[in-house]
């Protein structure tokens, strides 16, 4: 019995010295040094919106819109929304392309891009719409267009 209790202390000492040994070898002898930049929050994302215009209200994946009552997207499903850009697949109508369109609606893709913090919110403030089947000249019209981005609220 005084055999197992004297293992059983040997043991506990080695135990106890790895252990130590372990946690403060690989400090310096000040102790442990932690250096580099502190690690800062991630930025807390604000919702992103766009806009059909003044007085409008900010949609989110919306799933029909409007630029400039010329150009109407519609059918539109989302591959990306809230990043940088925003993209998705859909429709497009408008009397800019009655005769490049026929008879009716056109499958397009849509890229909104350029977004702008506002106070809550952010704003998507370009879009580019790629409709299939028109000749790259064609596509000028509806590249990079200009959306409107409503204004910062003053504060109180």
């Amino acid at each position: 019995m005084r055999r197992l209790g004297a293992v059983s202390g040997i043991l506990t000492l080695l135990v106890t010295g790895l252990s130590g040994g372990l946690l403060t070898g690989c400090s310096e002898p000040g102790g442990l040094e932690v250096s580099g930049p502190a690690r800062t929050p991630a930025p807390v994302a604000l919702p992103v919106h766009v806009s059909e215009g003044p007085g409008r209200p900010g949609l989110s994946r919306p799933a029909t819109f409007e630029i400039a009552g010329v150009v109407r997207l519609t059918r539109l499903r989302w591959r990306s929304w809230g990043g940088p850009v925003a993209e998705a697949a859909g429709t497009v109508t408008g009397p800019w392309c009655a005769a490049a369109c026929g008879d009716g609606p056109r499958e397009a893709r849509v890229r909104f891009s350029g977004r702008v913090g506002q106070d809550r919110h952010s704003y998507y403030s370009r879009v580019s719409v790629l409709v299939d089947g028109f000749p790259p000249e064609q596509h000028n019209g509806l590249r990079d267009l200009r959306l409107f981005v409503p204004e910062r609220q003053p504060r109180a």
